[in-house]
Parts: C-alpha cells; structure tokens; sequence
C-alpha cells in the first residue's frame, strides 16, 4: 500500500465522516514545524526505536514532507503543542500507528483508540440514534460505569500504549455525575494523547466546563444538528435550543475568560438528516461559539438489526484494527452500531485490554473480514459504512 495516499481520516473515518466546513488544513504549516525539529526527533528514535517513528522521519529527511495527510484537528493540536515538540512527535507517531493499524490491517498487540463509555442512556431521543429503539433503552443495556472500573481502564490503557480516548459512545456522558472527576483523572496521563468529549451540550455546568478545560482536555464535540430552533428540536428530540446555545456559549466564554491559553478544541458536530442543511448558515451561527464547525450524513443505525443488507459493501471494518469500544459494564464491542453487543469479544471486568484485543474472538472476526465473509456477520453484513 501507498502510505503517502491516506485520506484526511479522523478517529472515526469511514465513508460516512465528518466533513469540515469551508475549513482548509494546513498541511505545509505542521511540516515546516516538524522538519524544524527533526534533530529532535533522531534523538527520540535513537532512545525509542519504533519503525512507525521512523517512516515519518524518513519521509521527512527524505522528501521533506510528512507521508500521511493529516485533518484539521491534527493541525489544531499540533500547532498548540509546538512548544513541547517531544509531546508533538509521540502524537504524530500515534496518529500514523492508528491510520496504518486500520488501513493496513495491522493488529499493533493493543487497540491505539480506545472510546469508554460512561453512561449508556441519553436525555435526548433523535430520530437518527438507536435511543428511539425502546427494545434498547432498558436492562441490561442500561447503566454507568463505576469510578474505579473507569480508573482501572484508563490506568493500563497509559500503560499499554494507548494514545486516545473518547468518553462517549452510546449514552450522554454528561449524565455521570463523576464525569469531572473522570476528566481529572485521565487527563493526568502522559501517554494518552488525545482525550475527546461527545456531548449534546444539554447538561454542561459550570463544574464540567472548568474541569475540561484545567485537565486540558484535546477536543469537545458538541453534537447540533441546525441553527433554527425548530428544526433543532425536531432533530434533537426532548432538547430546548435555547438551553444548548446558552450551554455552548458557557463553554466557550469560560474558555475565553478563565484559561485563554488552553490547548481545548471545541467542535460543533451536526447529522445533516435531510441532506437539505444550509452548511454556511450552520457554520456561521455554530462559529461564534467554537473553533470548528463539522456535518455529515446519517448513518443507519437507528435499528442496526433490521437494516436491509449491504451486499455490495464488503471490505474489512477498520474497527478490529484501530478502536475498542468498553461499554458502562466493562462489556467490549467493536463498534456501537452493533449496540445490543451481538459481536461483543469480551468483558474488562474479566481480562485485561491487551488480553481481550489478542483473543481468539475477535481474531475469528478479523479473519472473517479479510476473508471477505463481512456479508456472513450480522450485523456487519448491514452496517452500510465503507473503508473503501
């Protein structure tokens, strides 16, 4: 493979992505920062030989340029962290490993991206989410994960490797009443690069907003779906769009007031679900309130299980390679469109990360894919995302 082909892929690339709107990266601007520093970065190979490392610094001694693409939020990161450059290439040798490890297929011995999930139900119900499924939205898929099992987590994922987080997945996490204390604690370790917020803006506090931003947490993704009040709450079911504005708006001003050299992205994110969003308007109300303004189209997994299949997509899910899902309970999951865990590979309370990512379970899954058995899984067989 072609690895100076790579698309601008983020945690969570697919066919299907966040497209950033009128946004342009500035791919030249990270190079020149890191051919600046390639002195640097021999001397950390020299001490930490990684073959990844070093296809980066080749690349750059070689053709003077980095032989990946890179998105927008690589930029913003990078160009924040310019002033700890040992910081910025252990983070862009962690973004190759992850685009490689999911290109490629490449099982790295542990998941480089982990998303945790703090809560399993939401406040909201939008019509595009597998909340509206009522089969779903009780036990035993309901919950939230204990403090000292999200610790335990988080303490071998430092460990191991492990060079993202996102606490997100099926719930809202802002419903954990120890989320703040969550962000303190992960956002104390080295090693874990990246540490996401996906949130529907809904229930932000003050408490939560200081903790993002004192734990210098990477990106805060605020999930909105329109500019008009109307539509936003026909879209974002059970939602008031004055309460989420005003939330966002709390976000962004303790930012400005409280920490105005904080190294936090916040990004508005919005499902275009009838493919009819005026994305200028959008971006232009969602601007003044964040740094970066991304759309997409929905996905079909309001019920993932009755799906009409797919059979012309069947190239490998990346998800096997590059991600690990840990839902409230410890269960673990390749993705969240699979969110009653049909194809869960194990559970955390029962072994470790590494331990689970090398079973013989998810082994079975990797070879089915690349074998071409995808349209022989349920429920891969109907997901309708390609990698292609």
């Amino acid at each position: 493979m072609n690895h100076n082909n790579f698309d601008n892929l983020s945690l969570g690339s697919g066919k299907v992505k966040q497209i950033s709107i009128s946004e342009k990266v500035d791919q030249k601007k990270i190079e020149k920062i890191l051919l600046n520093n390639t002195s640097f970065f021999e001397k950390f190979l020299k001490e930490k030989r990684d073959k990844y490392g070093q296809e980066i610094l080749d690349s750059l001694t070689k053709d003077k340029k980095l032989n990946f693409s890179i998105n927008k939020h690589t930029e913003l990161f990078i160009t924040k962290n310019q002033k700890d450059i040992i910081k910025v290439i252990k983070y862009i040798i962690f973004r190759y490993k992850f685009l490689r490890s999911g290109k490629d297929k490449i099982n790295l011995t542990y998941p480089p991206y982990l998303i945790i999930e703090p809560v399993s139900t939401c406040n909201l119900k939008c019509p595009f989410c597998f909340q509206t499924d009522k089969s779903f939205t009780r036990k035993p898929y309901m919950g939230i994960m204990n403090f000292q099992l999200f610790k335990k987590i988080v303490d071998e994922a430092n460990e191991i490797g492990v060079g993202a987080i996102t606490l997100a997945s099926r719930g809202e996490p802002t419903m954990h009443k120890q989320l703040a204390e969550m962000l303190e604690y992960a956002g104390k370790k080295e090693n874990i690069f990246e540490i996401k917020l996906n949130t529907n803006a809904t229930l932000l506090n003050k408490n939560i907003c200081h903790s993002i931003f004192k734990n210098n947490i990477t990106q805060v993704v605020i999930s909105a779906d329109h500019y008009i009040k109307v539509n936003f709450e026909r879209l974002r079911l059970n939602s008031n769009f004055e309460e989420v504005v005003k939330n966002a708006d709390l976000l962004f001003n303790t930012r400005k007031k409280y920490y105005p050299n904080s190294l936090t992205e916040i990004r508005v994110s919005g499902i275009d679900m009838e493919k009819n969003l005026n994305r200028e308007k959008f971006k232009k109300f969602w601007i003044q309130r964040c740094d970066h303004v991304t759309a997409s189209f929905p996905l079909e997994r309001w019920n993932t299980y009755k799906n009409e299949k797919h059979p012309s997509i069947n190239d490998p899910c990346e998800n096997f390679w590059d991600r690990m899902y840990v839902w409230f309970d410890g269960k673990v999951n390749p993705c969240d469109a699979d969110y009653k865990s049909q194809l869960s590979y194990g559970n955390y309370n029962e072994a470790s990360i590494k331990k689970i990512w090398n079973d013989k379970l998810i082994s079975k899954l990797r070879n089915s894919h690349l074998k071409g058995d995808r349209n022989k899984i349920t429920p891969c067989d109907r997901c309708g995302v390609t990698f292609q």
